[in-house]
Protein backbone atom coordinates (compact mmCIF):
# COMPACT_ATOMS: atom_id res chain seq x y z
CA UNK A 1 0.00 0.00 0.00
CA UNK A 2 1.01 3.59 -0.54
CA UNK A 3 0.75 6.45 1.94
CA UNK A 4 1.61 9.11 -0.63
CA UNK A 5 -0.47 12.19 0.21
CA UNK A 6 -0.06 15.88 -0.56
CA UNK A 7 -1.86 19.14 0.36
CA UNK A 8 -4.16 20.46 -2.34
CA UNK A 9 -1.89 23.45 -3.05
CA UNK A 10 1.08 21.32 -4.17
CA UNK A 11 1.75 21.69 -7.90
CA UNK A 12 0.53 18.84 -10.10
CA UNK A 13 3.97 18.76 -11.73
CA UNK A 14 5.50 17.73 -8.39
CA UNK A 15 2.98 14.90 -7.99
CA UNK A 16 3.41 13.70 -11.58
CA UNK A 17 7.21 13.63 -11.23
CA UNK A 18 6.99 11.65 -8.00
CA UNK A 19 4.65 9.07 -9.52
CA UNK A 20 6.80 8.73 -12.63
CA UNK A 21 9.74 7.86 -10.37
CA UNK A 22 7.66 5.41 -8.30
CA UNK A 23 5.74 3.12 -10.63
CA UNK A 24 4.08 1.13 -7.83
CA UNK A 25 2.19 4.11 -6.41
CA UNK A 26 -1.47 3.67 -7.50
CA UNK A 27 -2.34 7.33 -7.03
CA UNK A 28 -2.26 10.20 -4.58
CA UNK A 29 -4.40 11.26 -1.64
CA UNK A 30 -5.17 14.99 -1.77
CA UNK A 31 -5.51 16.59 1.66
CA UNK A 32 -7.95 19.48 1.70
CA UNK A 33 -8.17 22.44 4.07
CA UNK A 34 -11.53 21.27 5.47
CA UNK A 35 -9.95 17.94 6.51
CA UNK A 36 -11.75 16.06 3.76
CA UNK A 37 -9.73 14.17 1.17
CA UNK A 38 -9.68 13.67 -2.54
CA UNK A 39 -8.10 10.88 -4.58
CA UNK A 40 -6.41 10.99 -7.96
CA UNK A 41 -5.79 7.53 -9.49
CA UNK A 42 -2.52 7.23 -11.38
CA UNK A 43 -4.14 6.16 -14.67
CA UNK A 44 -6.72 8.95 -14.62
CA UNK A 45 -4.12 11.59 -13.83
CA UNK A 46 -1.83 10.75 -16.74
CA UNK A 47 -4.80 10.15 -19.03
CA UNK A 48 -6.06 13.71 -18.38
CA UNK A 49 -2.63 15.28 -18.65
CA UNK A 50 -2.16 13.47 -21.97
CA UNK A 51 -5.28 14.95 -23.49
CA UNK A 52 -5.34 18.21 -25.45
CA UNK A 53 -4.20 21.17 -23.33
CA UNK A 54 -3.85 18.86 -20.31
CA UNK A 55 -0.28 19.93 -19.51
CA UNK A 56 -1.03 23.62 -20.09
CA UNK A 57 -4.18 23.57 -17.94
CA UNK A 58 -3.05 21.51 -14.97
CA UNK A 59 0.65 20.61 -14.78
CA UNK A 60 1.79 23.92 -13.30
CA UNK A 61 -1.33 24.45 -11.21
CA UNK A 62 -2.20 23.21 -7.71
CA UNK A 63 -3.10 19.51 -7.65
CA UNK A 64 -6.46 20.46 -6.14
CA UNK A 65 -7.58 21.83 -9.50
CA UNK A 66 -6.89 18.53 -11.25
CA UNK A 67 -8.63 16.66 -8.45
CA UNK A 68 -11.73 18.84 -8.91
CA UNK A 69 -11.63 18.29 -12.67
CA UNK A 70 -11.51 14.48 -12.35
CA UNK A 71 -14.27 14.33 -9.69
CA UNK A 72 -13.18 10.97 -8.29
CA UNK A 73 -15.16 10.01 -5.18
CA UNK A 74 -12.84 8.43 -2.59
CA UNK A 75 -13.80 4.84 -1.83
CA UNK A 76 -12.87 4.24 1.81
CA UNK A 77 -12.73 0.87 3.60
CA UNK A 78 -11.67 0.07 7.18
CA UNK A 79 -8.37 -1.76 7.44
CA UNK A 80 -9.75 -4.74 9.37
CA UNK A 81 -12.24 -5.88 6.70
CA UNK A 82 -11.67 -9.44 5.43
CA UNK A 83 -10.17 -9.48 1.95
CA UNK A 84 -13.13 -11.27 0.35
CA UNK A 85 -15.52 -8.67 1.78
CA UNK A 86 -13.30 -5.82 0.57
CA UNK A 87 -13.22 -7.31 -2.95
CA UNK A 88 -17.00 -7.67 -3.03
CA UNK A 89 -17.53 -4.06 -1.96
CA UNK A 90 -14.90 -2.69 -4.32
CA UNK A 91 -16.38 -4.56 -7.29
CA UNK A 92 -19.80 -3.05 -6.55
CA UNK A 93 -18.56 0.38 -7.68
CA UNK A 94 -19.62 1.90 -10.97
CA UNK A 95 -17.88 0.69 -14.12
CA UNK A 96 -15.90 3.90 -14.50
CA UNK A 97 -14.35 3.70 -11.04
CA UNK A 98 -14.10 -0.04 -10.44
CA UNK A 99 -10.30 -0.07 -10.86
CA UNK A 100 -9.61 3.11 -8.92
CA UNK A 101 -7.38 2.57 -5.88
CA UNK A 102 -9.07 2.00 -2.52
CA UNK A 103 -8.49 4.27 0.46
CA UNK A 104 -7.72 2.14 3.51
CA UNK A 105 -8.47 3.83 6.83
CA UNK A 106 -6.65 2.71 9.96
CA UNK A 107 -7.83 2.94 13.53
CA UNK A 108 -5.64 5.97 14.26
CA UNK A 109 -7.14 7.86 11.30
CA UNK A 110 -4.17 7.42 8.97
CA UNK A 111 -4.83 6.55 5.33
CA UNK A 112 -3.22 4.46 2.61
CA UNK A 113 -4.01 3.71 -1.01
CA UNK A 114 -4.41 0.10 -2.14
CA UNK A 115 -4.22 -0.84 -5.81
CA UNK A 116 -7.32 -2.80 -6.86
CA UNK A 117 -5.09 -5.20 -8.80
CA UNK A 118 -3.15 -5.99 -5.63
CA UNK A 119 -6.38 -6.69 -3.75
CA UNK A 120 -7.60 -9.08 -6.46
CA UNK A 121 -4.20 -10.78 -6.61
CA UNK A 122 -4.26 -11.31 -2.85
CA UNK A 123 -7.73 -12.87 -3.04
CA UNK A 124 -6.42 -15.24 -5.70
CA UNK A 125 -3.49 -16.22 -3.48
CA UNK A 126 -5.91 -16.97 -0.64
CA UNK A 127 -7.75 -19.38 -2.92
CA UNK A 128 -4.45 -21.07 -3.74
CA UNK A 129 -3.67 -21.30 -0.02
CA UNK A 130 -7.03 -22.99 0.53
CA UNK A 131 -6.06 -25.79 -1.86
CA UNK A 132 -2.83 -26.24 0.07
CA UNK A 133 -4.73 -26.34 3.35
CA UNK A 134 -6.98 -29.15 2.11
CA UNK A 135 -3.86 -31.11 1.27
CA UNK A 136 -2.44 -30.40 4.75
CA UNK A 137 -5.66 -31.59 6.41
CA UNK A 138 -5.46 -34.84 4.46
CA UNK A 139 -1.89 -35.28 5.68
CA UNK A 140 -2.96 -34.58 9.26
CA UNK A 141 -5.73 -37.18 9.05
CA UNK A 142 -3.26 -39.76 7.73
CA UNK A 143 -0.77 -39.03 10.52
CA UNK A 144 -3.46 -39.28 13.21
CA UNK A 145 -4.76 -42.54 11.73
CA UNK A 146 -1.25 -44.03 11.86
CA UNK A 147 -0.83 -43.16 15.53
CA UNK A 148 2.46 -41.36 14.88
CA UNK A 149 1.39 -37.81 15.72
CA UNK A 150 3.46 -35.53 17.93
CA UNK A 151 4.66 -31.96 18.36
CA UNK A 152 5.36 -31.53 14.63
CA UNK A 153 1.75 -32.51 13.87
CA UNK A 154 0.46 -29.80 16.20
CA UNK A 155 2.72 -27.28 14.48
CA UNK A 156 1.31 -28.35 11.11
CA UNK A 157 -2.27 -27.88 12.36
CA UNK A 158 -1.54 -24.43 13.80
CA UNK A 159 0.34 -23.29 10.69
CA UNK A 160 -2.49 -24.46 8.41
CA UNK A 161 -5.07 -22.72 10.60
CA UNK A 162 -3.06 -19.49 10.47
CA UNK A 163 -3.46 -19.34 6.69
CA UNK A 164 -7.25 -19.03 6.91
CA UNK A 165 -7.62 -17.64 10.44
CA UNK A 166 -4.66 -15.24 10.72
CA UNK A 167 -3.32 -14.64 14.23
CA UNK A 168 -0.22 -13.26 15.89
CA UNK A 169 -0.18 -15.65 18.84
CA UNK A 170 -1.76 -19.02 19.59
CA UNK A 171 -1.96 -20.88 22.88
CA UNK A 172 -3.50 -24.20 23.89
CA UNK A 173 -4.60 -24.52 27.50
CA UNK A 174 -5.34 -28.02 28.75
CA UNK A 175 -7.02 -28.99 32.00
CA UNK A 176 -4.25 -29.72 34.52
CA UNK A 177 -5.05 -33.42 34.65
CA UNK A 178 -4.41 -33.85 30.94
CA UNK A 179 -1.06 -35.41 29.97
CA UNK A 180 0.88 -33.06 27.65
CA UNK A 181 4.37 -34.46 28.27
CA UNK A 182 4.66 -35.44 24.59
CA UNK A 183 4.45 -31.75 23.70
CA UNK A 184 7.21 -30.58 26.04
CA UNK A 185 9.04 -28.98 23.10
CA UNK A 186 6.04 -26.65 22.68
CA UNK A 187 5.92 -25.47 26.29
CA UNK A 188 5.31 -21.86 25.21
CA UNK A 189 2.30 -22.90 23.14
CA UNK A 190 0.74 -25.72 25.16
CA UNK A 191 0.06 -25.04 28.84
CA UNK A 192 -1.43 -27.15 31.60
CA UNK A 193 -4.02 -25.15 33.55
CA UNK A 194 -3.07 -24.83 37.23
CA UNK A 195 -6.63 -24.10 38.29
CA UNK A 196 -10.11 -24.85 36.87
CA UNK A 197 -10.72 -22.92 33.67
CA UNK A 198 -14.11 -21.91 35.03
CA UNK A 199 -12.45 -19.46 37.42
CA UNK A 200 -11.74 -17.14 34.52
CA UNK A 201 -14.91 -15.27 33.51
CA UNK A 202 -14.05 -15.29 29.80
CA UNK A 203 -13.14 -18.99 29.82
CA UNK A 204 -16.29 -19.83 31.77
CA UNK A 205 -18.41 -18.19 29.06
CA UNK A 206 -16.78 -20.37 26.39
CA UNK A 207 -17.25 -23.52 28.45
CA UNK A 208 -20.87 -22.58 29.06
CA UNK A 209 -21.88 -22.02 25.43
CA UNK A 210 -19.47 -24.72 24.12
CA UNK A 211 -18.80 -22.53 21.10
CA UNK A 212 -16.05 -20.10 20.04
CA UNK A 213 -16.15 -16.70 21.68
CA UNK A 214 -14.47 -13.67 20.14
CA UNK A 215 -13.71 -10.30 21.69
CA UNK A 216 -13.42 -7.48 19.17
CA UNK A 217 -11.34 -5.33 21.52
CA UNK A 218 -10.13 -6.70 24.84
CA UNK A 219 -9.48 -3.15 26.08
CA UNK A 220 -13.20 -2.55 26.50
CA UNK A 221 -14.01 -5.90 28.15
CA UNK A 222 -14.26 -5.40 31.96
CA UNK A 223 -13.70 -9.10 32.70
CA UNK A 224 -10.53 -9.31 30.61
CA UNK A 225 -7.60 -10.14 32.87
CA UNK A 226 -5.04 -11.25 30.33
CA UNK A 227 -6.49 -14.72 29.81
CA UNK A 228 -3.08 -16.31 29.18
CA UNK A 229 -2.58 -14.01 26.19
CA UNK A 230 0.25 -11.56 25.41
CA UNK A 231 -0.19 -8.13 26.98
CA UNK A 232 -0.38 -6.47 23.55
CA UNK A 233 -3.41 -8.54 22.52
CA UNK A 234 -6.18 -6.46 20.96
CA UNK A 235 -8.64 -8.85 19.27
CA UNK A 236 -9.03 -12.33 20.76
CA UNK A 237 -10.85 -15.60 20.21
CA UNK A 238 -11.20 -18.69 22.39
CA UNK A 239 -12.32 -22.07 21.01
CA UNK A 240 -13.22 -25.06 23.22
CA UNK A 241 -11.36 -28.36 22.86
CA UNK A 242 -13.80 -31.21 23.41
CA UNK A 243 -13.94 -35.00 23.26
CA UNK A 244 -16.39 -37.67 24.37
CA UNK A 245 -15.71 -36.76 28.00
CA UNK A 246 -16.54 -33.08 27.54
CA UNK A 247 -14.35 -29.97 27.30
CA UNK A 248 -10.69 -30.73 27.97
CA UNK A 249 -9.16 -27.37 27.15
CA UNK A 250 -9.15 -24.24 25.03
CA UNK A 251 -7.39 -22.87 21.98
CA UNK A 252 -6.84 -19.11 22.21
CA UNK A 253 -5.87 -16.88 19.28
CA UNK A 254 -4.62 -13.32 19.69
CA UNK A 255 -4.28 -10.48 17.23
CA UNK A 256 -2.13 -7.55 18.26
CA UNK A 257 -4.08 -5.07 16.12
CA UNK A 258 -7.79 -4.25 16.10
CA UNK A 259 -9.02 -6.88 13.68
CA UNK A 260 -12.12 -8.70 14.97
CA UNK A 261 -12.55 -12.39 14.17
CA UNK A 262 -15.40 -13.03 11.74
CA UNK A 263 -18.13 -15.69 11.99
CA UNK A 264 -16.48 -17.52 9.09
CA UNK A 265 -13.18 -17.57 10.97
CA UNK A 266 -14.96 -19.01 14.00
CA UNK A 267 -16.27 -21.88 11.90
CA UNK A 268 -12.84 -22.51 10.39
CA UNK A 269 -11.28 -22.37 13.85
CA UNK A 270 -13.67 -25.11 15.00
CA UNK A 271 -12.54 -27.35 12.13
CA UNK A 272 -8.90 -27.13 13.13
CA UNK A 273 -9.53 -27.49 16.86
CA UNK A 274 -11.25 -30.81 16.17
CA UNK A 275 -7.92 -32.05 14.81
CA UNK A 276 -6.15 -30.67 17.88
CA UNK A 277 -8.67 -32.48 20.11
CA UNK A 278 -8.04 -35.72 18.21
CA UNK A 279 -4.28 -35.23 18.57
CA UNK A 280 -4.52 -34.60 22.31
CA UNK A 281 -6.72 -37.69 22.78
CA UNK A 282 -4.24 -39.80 20.80
CA UNK A 283 -1.28 -38.54 22.84
CA UNK A 284 -3.15 -39.18 26.10
CA UNK A 285 -3.99 -42.75 25.08
CA UNK A 286 -0.42 -43.47 24.04
CA UNK A 287 0.90 -42.05 27.32
CA UNK A 288 -1.56 -44.23 29.26
CA UNK A 289 -0.46 -47.35 27.37
CA UNK A 290 3.19 -46.49 28.02
CA UNK A 291 2.57 -46.18 31.76
CA UNK A 292 0.69 -49.49 31.82
CA UNK A 293 3.54 -51.18 29.95
CA UNK A 294 6.14 -49.78 32.36
CA UNK A 295 4.18 -51.11 35.34
CA UNK A 296 4.31 -54.62 33.90
CA UNK A 297 8.07 -54.52 33.82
Amino acid sequence: MSDYAVPQNVFAETVATHMQRNNLIPGVIVLKSDRSIGVIPRHKMFERLGKRYGVELFLRKPIGELESELEVTPFILKHHLPINVAVKLALSRSEGSIYDPIVVEYEDGSLSLLDMYVLLLTQSQLSTNLSGIISSLNNIETILANGMAGASTLNLILESMGLVVPYHHARIIMQHQHDISALASLKDTVLAAHEPLERNDVYRSILSIKQPLSLEDVRVVPTWTGADAPSITRSWMGIPLSNQNGTVGLVTLSRFTYSPFTSNEKELGLVFTRYISALMADLANRAKKTRSYEKLF
